[in-house]
């Protein structure tokens, strides 16, 4: 029987939380899809949480490690040893390497999920950022396959380590904690939302831009409340994000009761919110996974983002792309101007657009190109 085996704990940054619900997601989809006689693997630090899942083609494994081990061990031969012979996937670089000849079975595809550390470093630890890097380097040398979530990112990779570097895009799918629940009209009413509201994970420093919403709401009165959702995006080291309420303390004044500020500190809370909006707004200048973004798309919510390349590839016709903060105002106020209620109104066209690039991303799809994947290494 031949086993895909995922690695479930993920690279230590801010997205950890959501690359582990995703991997959730991605096994259950991994076994579903399974060909005949083929099942899956969830391999778990020493002192996580072991999920149960329903389907008998899942087995979970616990590595004799804890997760705060890994980043240091995981940068050895020996630790690979184990999965001599094994089909191996991981959604971030994090994951176990070495040289291996090229008859022993072993098979390995490691994710590259943005380009962070090297196109805005400044949004990671310096140790998360050269820990990136030397994952990614030796995933280069060792990896079987690359996988990204975007063609700008993997070109960036092919244009530092060779155009020859074998890299396959896979975009990325949010997962089912970022998408309404059963419960998520309670839980934006406990969180004491509005009925209508626009929301954003923008942060408040040079690299978020949440001060183009500022401005927006500052130019046009008329405009429907925003959710800042804290925590789902990374933050320029030293200047960004503090704490939810000082964040909410530097909201201007004359804002205040036109914004209100939620913690992602329980993912179901932010799909509650992602869901239940009628505008996501993206004014960042960088993009990471898109987790958020996906959430989006797949809750028939369109966006208004800055255009950056990885971003526009995630969005496409789901939405709109405005470069400069003027631009972005005024494509917010057009949005927003009272429609006909027929479909005709632009509004109206890019929620029906975003819910038909929301249906193109899914698990099961992910998970089938796994497969082939693996099936032609």
């Amino acid at each position: 029987m031949a086993t895909l085996s995922l690695i479930a704990e993920p690279f230590p940054d801010w997205e950890a939380p959501m690359h582990f619900a995703g991997a959730h997601d991605l096994v259950n989809a991994i076994a579903s899809t399974a060909p005949r006689s083929c099942s899956a693997r969830f391999l778990l630090a020493r002192g996580s949480h072991a999920p149960e899942f329903a389907s008998p083609k899942i087995a979970v494994e616990v590595l004799p490690m804890r997760a705060s081990s890994l980043p240091i061990l995981w940068q050895s031969n020996a630790t690979a040893r184990p999965l001599d012979g094994e089909m191996t996937h991981s959604i971030t670089p994090m994951m176990p390497l070495r040289a291996r000849s090229d008859d022993d079975g072993t098979q390995s595809t490691v994710t590259v999920p943005h380009a962070l550390a090297w196109e805005a470093p400044e949004l990671l630890s310096p140790a998360q950022a050269r820990l990136v890097r030397a994952f990614v380097k030796r995933a280069v040398r060792f990896a079987d396959i690359i996988v990204t979530t975007s063609h700008s990112t993997a070109s960036l990779l092919q244009n530092m380590y060779g155009y020859n570097l074998p890299v396959q895009v896979i975009p990325p799918v949010a997962p089912n904690v970022l998408l309404a629940g059963v419960d998520s009209a309670a839980r934006r009413a406990r969180l004491g939302l509005p009925e209508r509201y626009m929301v954003t994970t923008a942060n408040n420093d040079e690299a978020g831009r949440l001060h183009w919403v500022y401005n927006a709401l500052e130019a046009d009165s008329t405009l429907p409340h925003v959710v800042v959702i804290t925590g789902l995006d990374p933050v320029v080291q030293g200047k960004g994000q503090a704490p939810t309420s000082e964040l909410a303390s530097r909201i201007p004044e004359r804002l205040r009761n036109r914004i209100t500020v939620v913690a992602a500190d329980d993912l179901r809370d932010a799909g509650a919110v992602i869901s239940g909006a009628s505008l996501m707004l993206q004014p960042q200048s960088f993009a990471a996974t898109g987790y958020p973004v996906i959430a989006a798309l797949m809750s028939k919510v369109p966006v208004l983002h800055a255009g950056v390349d990885a971003t526009g590839e995630l969005v496409l016709d789901g939405g709109l792309a405005e470069s400069d903060p003027v631009g972005f105002a005024s494509a917010l106020s057009r949005l927003f101007i009272a429609s006909p209620g027929d479909g005709t109104s632009e509004f109206e066209r890019l929620t029906v657009q975003a819910a038909d690039r929301g249906r193109t991303f899914s698990w099961e799809g992910v998970a089938w190109q796994l497969w082939e994947t693996h099936a032609t290494i």
